[in-house]
């Protein structure tokens, strides 16, 4: 009986059986976080893409309150961020979607078009 004891002492590990349960529960903690993770992931992308929009519409009524005026011979919104740039009211020559939605510029008015979810 003394052998047998001294062999239960020197022996460490899990069991299989501990094992699958640990794999099992961290499959359904991942299960349950990456739907989660990825709503974030496209909400926050949506929030740039309007911060963005108010930079723009901040930086068209600052031009307006100085030029009297809106960019004029501006037919498109990249057209007007350059624009706006060159006259320095932007920091940066160009703005682009984040989220896959749309930026336009149509008679004075910025506007962001959502992509359309499926």
């Amino acid at each position: 009986m003394n052998e047998i004891e001294g062999r239960r002492k020197n022996i460490f590990g899990f069991t299989l059986m501990e094992v699958i349960v640990v794999i099992a529960i961290l499959g359904a903690l991942t299960a349950l976080a990456v739907p989660t993770f990825t709503g974030v992931l496209a909400n926050s992308q949506t929030k740039t893409d309007q911060a963005n929009l108010r930079i723009v519409e901040n930086a068209v009524e600052l031009y307006r309150a100085e030029l009297d005026e809106i960019p004029e011979d501006v037919d498109s919104f990249g057209e007007l961020v350059t624009e706006l740039y060159n006259e320095g009211y932007l920091k940066t020559a160009s703005i682009e979607s984040v989220s896959g939605g749309t930026f336009s510029y149509e008679k004075g008015e910025v506007v962001f078009t959502e992509k359309v979810k499926e």
